[in-house]
């Protein structure tokens, strides 16, 4: 499975995750910040690790040539 691929299954699956009734409430609770933690765990385990830089919530810790090659496609 390529790289994208991946990532929009993990897109859809943590979307879906989060609405199901025996994480509802779970979900409901936690502040963004730890709901920001848990999506980037759940990317992590698949392969894409993010961090928090700046506005963004995470951004991919890829040597920095490959997200310029990945921008020019």
């Amino acid at each position: 499975m390529c790289r994208e691929q991946k990532l929009i299954d993990a897109c859809f699956q943590l979307v879906l995750t989060s609405h199901r009734p025996e994480y509802n409430k779970h979900f409901q609770s936690l502040s963004m910040e730890r709901k920001a933690a848990w999506v980037a765990g759940q990317l992590r385990e698949l392969g894409f690790d993010t961090a928090p830089c700046g506005a963004s919530w995470g951004v991919l810790n890829e040597p920095l040539e490959e997200c310029n090659d990945a921008l020019r496609l």
